[in-house]
């Protein structure tokens, strides 16, 4: 992240503001990424753990707090089975709440790809949560 903000502030003169500073943010971080992994010639996971909380807290007794953790682990566990491309539309979709444009310039793709990823990646994600037999917080 500070290698990401870091290459952002050296390269503000390259920025040429068809894009928000988010999504140009996010494509400077996706590179970065890419270029470790290479470097490493290995693929790491995202550590899903740092995701903020994905429930509500409406009503924090703690039965429910125990129960909404319970699930937000299962979904983690869930999306460290999908592939890279469908956990990182999910994330940037919903976790980061990005459009479809901006995932699509983060994720060098068209608006048509992020569309069908986004489709299939909920489809995986509902079917890998129905094999952990966790279908009932979908």
């Amino acid at each position: 992240m500070i290698d990401a903000f870091a290459t952002l502030a050296m390269s503000s003169g390259k920025f040429e503001g068809r894009s928000s500073v988010k999504t140009y943010l996010f494509a400077i971080g996706k590179n970065l990424a890419l270029k470790s992994i290479r470097k490493r010639h290995g693929v790491q996971q995202v550590p899903f753990e740092t995701i903020a909380d994905v429930f509500s807290d409406e009503d924090e007794s703690p039965d429910n707090i125990v129960e909404r953790e319970e699930r937000k682990q299962v979904v983690i566990d869930a999306m460290r089975e999908l592939k890279g491309d469908y956990r990182a539309v999910l994330v940037f979709l919903y976790y980061e709440n990005l459009s479809y444009i901006e995932t699509a310039q983060a994720m060098d793709k068209s608006v048509d790809q992020i569309k069908v990823l986004a489709h299939r990646a909920k489809a995986a994600l509902k079917k890998q949560l129905e094999v952990n037999n966790m279908n009932e917080i979908i």
